[in-house]
């Protein structure tokens, strides 16, 4: 995985900046649990890994009693079901600065709007955009496949699967957000 050097100084400024800030706070996954209230979901906007996520994030909302967003490119929405577009929300390649962060205040506004307990990252490849949101936003569990920069951006990081079989990974995250 090739990362920007602007990226690359961006991670070390807010290291440096994060330096003297509070602890990670401790989290606890019980069988007994109920699972998180109120889930931000990072969607690919590539062709091939949206339609698997998608495929994995489609569920009947109707029923659903969680408060679950998704963050996508603009150019991906096009590969997500008609019925959750209301909770998605979009940015396009004006909404990013020079460095390649979302800087545009709506946008923001909009997702920290609700106090999320997860964030999945179903992104296989590496974004900007998306990696400097998952540093910034305070949310205790934070779920991402295995890459080069994993261990600072995630607090669950799940292995990617060798086979190509993505619904094993897939059922992993379902079960650890008690979704299934």
């Amino acid at each position: 995985m090739d990362i920007p050097w602007r990226f690359k100084c961006l991670m070390a400024w807010h290291y440096l900046s994060k330096t003297f800030a509070k602890g990670d706070p401790k989290i606890r996954i019980t069988k007994k649990g109920s699972g998180a209230d109120a889930i931000l979901f990072l969607l690919p906007a590539d062709a091939v890994n949206a339609q698997i996520a998608a495929y994995f994030v489609k569920r009947d909302l109707e029923k659903e009693t969680r408060t679950i967003r998704y963050v996508v490119h603009q150019s991906g929405l096009i590969y997500y079901p008609e019925q959750l577009k209301p909770s998605i929300i979009t940015y396009n390649d004006k909404d990013l600065n020079w460095w390649g962060v979302i800087a545009n205040p709506s946008v923001l506004d909009r997702v920290k709007s609700v106090r999320y307990d997860a964030m999945v990252d179903l992104n296989q490849e590496f974004h900007p955009a998306m990696a400097m949101m998952i540093l910034e936003l305070e949310i205790p569990i934070k779920i991402g496949f295995q890459s080069d920069l994993a261990d600072k951006l995630y607090s669950l990081i799940i292995q990617r699967a060798d086979s190509g079989f993505f619904e094993n990974n897939y059922h992993t995250i379902e079960q650890i957000l008690g979704l299934s």
